[in-house]
């Protein structure tokens, strides 16, 4: 799903009066609930001064963004789920960790200064987090973006269209950053990047002393990262390395080509995103293998909801319990749950059933509270 670009016949709501195309696209997106992300071009085109994001970090960043919405420039606290913060993760075991990354890492951003001269940030991009200690899925994380990069998702015209669905997918940080560039000019004329070595190590957040010589960076971050925006991005990603003079002729310049996939080829990738992330790395290297699985033996049937969750199969089952149950033991909800359902439950299955189960732990939580 593509989102219009041209943002001049959008309806401004009045308190968005005055911001910048950013904090506009993104109260499209809202409104029509699209899995994108609408990022500031200053932050997709910035460096890092001290230390550098993991992807976990990376990820959970984009989905701040998104939640915070047209709002993200105002002096506003937002609060998101853990459910919602932790993306494909199943655990809320890294969230602190990533938390404590954003607050610490600096970043350098080109904005204005209030005299509306060019300029550069130096901040973190969060400036506070405050962390349920709660480990179900409905606990929330509070937090609120730094000063400095309020100012400049106030005043960006600029921004990188980042589908949501693609960033959850990307595994390397290399390949998130390198993605989120091409998310900026794909739709431009140019469609052409042209970085020192030394600015594209930057950029990349690539640390101090690793890959010292070109070619590990070559191997380990430009190759890996084209592999995995090649198969899951709608645009391909190709680079040209510029050679100086002197001894051995070291790469001093490279310059970065992204070009949009034609619809047959977008429509493979929309079809591997939709694929399990086991095995897509064969898949991407060619060395997946088509196994032919033999017949399933008959199981006996068994009723729909186990009568035990301690021993239960269903992991489906659990997972819901988990991340709408407050906290409570699972079986005293699942007790509940079968004396409130009766005969009902006998009949109930898939679907039906999954819905069922997580309407009733939200409002056994409603009632009773958390433990």
């Amino acid at each position: 799903m593509k989102l219009d670009s041209d943002t001049a016949e959008i309806e401004v709501p009045p308190e968005l009066e005055g911001l910048g195309r950013t904090l506009r696209v993104a109260e499209v997106i809202r409104r029509r609930d699209l899995d994108f992300v609408s990022k500031p071009g200053e932050l997709v085109e910035s460096e890092f001064e001290t230390g550098s994001l993991s992807a976990a970090a990376r990820k959970a960043f984009a989905l701040m963004i998104r939640k915070a919405g047209p709002e993200a420039g105002g002096d506003k606290t937002f609060t998101i789920t853990k459910k919602e913060l932790r993306g494909s993760h199943k655990g809320n075991e890294r969230i602190q960790a990533v938390m404590d990354e954003l607050l610490r890492v600096i970043v350098r951003i080109r904005t204005t200064s209030k005299k509306g001269k060019p300029a550069i940030m130096s901040q973190s991009l969060l400036s506070s987090c405050v962390e349920e200690s709660s480990e179900d899925g409905m606990s929330v994380v509070e937090y609120t973006f730094s000063d400095n990069f309020k100012r400049v998702i106030q005043r960006s015209d600029y921004y990188a269209r980042v589908n949501l669905g693609v960033t959850l997918s990307l595994q390397s940080r290399y390949s998130l950053t390198l993605y989120d560039l091409g998310c900026l000019i794909i739709n431009r004329q140019n469609r052409v990047v042209k970085m020192d070595v030394a600015e594209l190590r930057r950029r990349l957040g690539v640390p101090e002393g690793s890959f010292k010589n070109f070619a590990e960076f070559r191997r380990d971050v430009l190759a890996k990262s084209k592999a995995e925006i090649d198969q899951l991005a709608d645009f391909t990603v190709e680079w040209e390395e510029i050679r100086g003079s002197g001894r051995g002729r070291p790469v001093q310049t490279v310059k970065l080509t992204f070009s949009p996939k034609d619809p047959g080829e977008q429509e493979e990738t929309a079809k591997e995103l939709d694929r399990p992330k086991v095995g897509r790395r064969a898949r991407r290297d060619g060395t997946a293998e088509t196994v032919v699985a033999a017949p399933a033996p008959s199981l006996p049937v068994s009723k729909p909801f186990p009568d035990s969750l301690h021993f239960c199969g269903d992991q489906r089952l659990l997972t819901i319990v988990a991340d709408y149950g407050g906290g409570w033991d699972k079986e005293i909800i699942a007790s509940a749950y079968r004396q409130s359902m009766s005969s009902r439950l006998e009949a109930l299955t898939g679907e039906a059933l999954y819905k069922s189960w997580e309407g009733f732990c939200r409002s056994f939580v409603q009632k009773r509270g958390r433990p």
